[in-house]
């Protein structure tokens, strides 16, 4: 008999991964809305409205609100969920052990800065694609919610974002994105850059932002190797927030760079250029990380079959 989930076919586990978020996620939003929507006055109608009237001083309460809610019920209660029923030990099974060198902390951190200029290069190539009517209003009304939380310069404010942009973000994405869904993909494909890369797209979809697809993509490729080689899912989360609160800080102190038309590296001109250097840096970063790296396909889903099962 199958005790636990993670020894069940990979397409089972992803149907009741997915489901078992999609459900818990649903019941958290539904009395989180309706408690935001008594404390501010404000429903979740009026905020998908393009000309809703961001000067209300709730809506900050009810975005940072619906931030909070969506940590918690799409990302941190199901992973945490889904590896206690998949394991015995759900810490291991989700990657929340230390790294294989202390080195790990460092370079990927690095590797996620690194990468800034060619994903802003990759992000001015997606920008000339088109995705129809229908994505870019959803994206407009997606940037002028984060332009409006990004555009406000106290220090609270700066805290705020940090723990609400930052930290959720760093926290409750690795936790789904590469503690579960890159773990059972890598196993489906018997391939760790197949499921890097697969867990990666869907990672840069679900934000339904297409216009800056590839550069998300990029970063969660990144963050997937740096889990994979690491062997630990705590650094993926400090890379994660690390990249974050940089860009947080950087539109904090430079509040131009909120403009599409502003760059972060030295200049427009120079995109392509800053784009190779840092691809060129990345690359030799991985490979370091993966020559310090002691994972294996094998023993990191030794336990994952059922004992009929011949590997």
């Amino acid at each position: 008999m199958q005790t636990y989930l993670k020894t069940r076919p990979v397409w089972q586990q992803f149907i009741l991964f997915i489901g078992m978020a999609m459900g818990i996620s649903m019941i958290i939003s539904l009395f989180g809305i309706m408690i935001l929507s008594k404390m501010t006055g404000i429903s979740a109608t009026e905020m998908k409205d393009m000309n809703f009237d961001y000067s209300d001083p709730n809506a900050i309460v009810f975005i940072r609100g619906s931030l909070l809610i969506q940590f918690l019920g799409f990302f941190l209660i199901p992973s945490l969920l889904f590896a206690y029923f998949a394991d015995p030990y759900p810490k291991q099974y989700l990657g929340l052990k230390k790294p294989w060198s202390h080195w790990y902390w460092i370079l990927g951190i690095v590797v996620m800065l690194a990468a800034i200029p060619f994903s802003e290069a990759m992000g001015r190539l997606n920008e000339k694609l088109s995705f129809g009517a229908d994505v870019k209003e959803l994206e407009e009304q997606l940037e002028r919610q984060t332009k409006f939380i990004l555009d406000r310069h106290t220090i609270g404010d700066l805290i705020a974002n940090l723990f609400f942009i930052a930290l959720l973000a760093g926290v409750g994405e690795e936790l789904l994105f590469r503690g579960v869904i890159q773990r059972m993909l890598i196993r489906a494909f018997k391939s760790p850059w197949a499921g890097i890369i697969i867990s990666a797209a869907i990672f840069s979809a679900i934000h339904m932002q297409f216009s800056g697809f590839f550069p998300r993509l990029l970063l969660g490729v990144l963050l997937g190797a740096i889990y994979w080689y690491s062997g630990s899912l705590w650094t993926a989360i400090l890379a994660h927030f690390a990249y974050d609160s940089f860009l947080v800080l950087l539109v904090y102190f430079n509040p131009e760079f909120l403009e599409k038309s502003k760059s972060i590296t030295i200049g427009p001109e120079n995109l392509i250029i800053n784009g190779v250097v840092s691809l060129g840096i990345v690359t030799i970063l991985i490979l370091r990380m993966k020559k310090l790296s002691k994972t294996s396909y094998e023993e990191t889903y030794r336990d994952d079959h059922p004992p009929i099962e011949q590997y």
